[in-house]
């Protein structure tokens, strides 16, 4: 009985150590879907912006809590892009786009779903935001 106690608090507990979840994706707007984001993308005339992760990622965590969670930040994606949160191990997505690490951020264009951008692995906020604005800028021209 005790024993079955600990492992349900180490899966609990292992749940908030480790890895990105879908929680973060629905509570700040990111597609979860491709295809779905691709056809929003069109539709909106806005990049995508994949975020790519696995389960077993503590930076990817990181990112997401002390990056992409900063209300400056959250504004620009809104307004910018069509954010989408992918699983790199388990979603289905074009296999040219794999990184090789996590997190990854690649940034494509809406039509040709051709990447003009990434950011590759944890930036602080203040370092992400430059890199985010220079994109921005890079769309709009």
């Amino acid at each position: 009985m005790i024993l079955k106690q600990w492992i349900g608090i180490a899966i609990i507990l292992s749940s908030f150590a480790f890895g990105a979840d879908e929680t973060f994706a629905k509570a700040y707007g990111y597609e979860t879907s491709y295809k779905e984001a691709q056809a929003k993308a069109i539709q909106a005339n806005k990049p995508m912006m994949i975020l790519f992760v696995t389960t077993s990622c503590p930076w990817c965590q990181k990112l997401e809590n002390q990056t992409l969670k900063k209300e400056s930040i959250v504004k620009l994606i809104q307004t910018h892009f069509v954010p989408v949160f992918l699983d790199k191990e388990t979603d289905d997505f074009p296999k040219t786009l794999t990184p090789m690490v996590v997190p990854t951020i690649v940034f494509l264009t809406p039509k040709e779903g051709t990447k003009f951008d990434e950011i590759i692995g944890y930036k602080p906020a203040d370092e992400f935001l430059s890199l985010l604005e220079r994109i921005i800028k890079k769309v709009k021209s």
